[in-house]
């Protein structure tokens, strides 16, 4: 029940990475919000995620300033989505536009975020707590079962390096502005680009848009050219356009 005596329309629900069924204390962080804001009491049932596809059902048993005990039942187990989809992305200058990302890129079904630092990064302070965090609520938000991967941050060779390795099976887009120093690269729309039903990285540059040198490194890489259309788009709003291409091509194909 909410503050004000409505009920919500769905159970509320947590990340706690390690439940298991049982008595169980809630984190700090999640049971203020619960004692504190929601105004839990005993008795009241939630649901709980590990955040990798398991979502316990709970009810509490009591509620402190800095504590919330419950009882967890048997969790349901909800597979891994697929296909999957990891996201190259370079973090923008301005701090809240890169969580928005990571919280719209979240609710929409992105799989795993590699951060990557590149010659025309701004800015290049990493929040990896902070930006976990942001990906955490924004699971709840959405009443996902995983929580989408956050790699640490680094700079491009090693990500293409840990792209290879980790993701060796995956098809690769580079989406990038025209570059005069290869008019021979054709670039594909995305859509089009995009092959239904199998997993995929796609990067996506900076403000500055990568550099001649860097889109020669993805080639290399086996990375495919493409194109989101006429108009040039914010690194946030492409990496969106990427994650709703990517979802929306599976729905068609």
């Amino acid at each position: 029940m909410a503050p004000d005596g409505t009920f919500f329309a769905y159970m509320r629900r947590f990340h706690a990475p390690d439940v298991q069924p049982g008595p169980y204390s809630l984190g700090p962080d999640e049971a203020r919000h619960l004692a504190q804001v929601l105004r839990a009491q005993a008795g009241d049932a939630v649901e709980l995620t590990d955040g990798r596809g398991a979502v316990f059902p709970a009810e509490i048993t009591s509620v402190g300033k800095r504590d919330v005990l419950l009882e967890v039942g048997l969790p349901a187990c909800h597979p891994e989505p697929t296909p999957q989809l990891v996201l190259l992305v370079a973090p923008t200058k301005q701090t809240d536009r890169f969580e928005w990302f990571l919280e719209k890129a979240c609710e929409c079904g992105v799989t795993a975020i590699q951060p990557v630092w590149t010659a025309r990064s701004e800015r290049r302070v990493e929040k990896h707590d902070r930006w976990r965090r942001t990906l955490s609520e924004a699971m709840k938000q959405s009443r996902r079962a995983w929580l989408p991967t956050l790699h640490a941050a680094t700079g491009l060779a090693d990500a293409l390096n840990h792209t290879a390795d980790a993701y060796p099976n995956h098809w690769r887009g580079i989406a990038h502005c025209p570059v005069p120093e290869h008019p021979h690269w054709e670039r594909q729309s995305m859509t089009d680009a995009l092959p239904p039903q199998r997993d995929a990285v796609i990067a996506i540059g900076p403000e500055g848009d990568f550099t001649p040198d860097e889109i020669q490194a993805f080639e290399a890489a086996g990375f495919v050219p493409v194109t989101m259309g006429e108009h040039r788009l914010r690194t946030e709003t492409a990496a969106l356009f990427a994650v709703q291409a990517f979802h929306i091509v599976n729905a068609l194909k």
